[in-house]
């Protein structure tokens, strides 16, 4: 990808705006949305679909999106991308409780 950093973590917002149109191909104006919502190359890798829509991407840019981000791996796990960070915190805080709930 021409012109951007080699880790997408460390892409700007305006850098993953540029991907998004150049690489993806979605309309730059779906790709605004990302703009309006500040999402640089970090908060990228922590997108769900449902978070594209929330913002005002369509649904088939959001799909194309989704899939990109996917094929860009650099997330923090091997599940970082189809299943947010915040999504697996939760996952193991409540399977943290249900163990401490077994003793009781």
């Amino acid at each position: 990808m021409a012109g951007l950093p080699p880790d997408p973590k460390g892409w700007s917002v305006e850098q993953v705006k540029q991907w998004a149109v150049a690489e993806v191909g979605i309309d730059a104006e779906d790709a605004d949305q990302l703009v309006k919502q500040k999402i640089g190359g970090r908060a990228l890798h922590t997108l769900s679909k449902q978070d594209l829509r929330d913002c005002g991407v369509p649904i088939g840019p959001a799909g194309l999106l989704m899939e990109a981000i996917e094929g860009l791996g650099g997330g923090s796990g091997p599940s970082s991308v189809t299943e947010p960070e915040h999504v697996s915190k939760r996952a193991r805080m409540d399977a943290v409780i249900l163990q401490e709930g077994d003793g009781v």
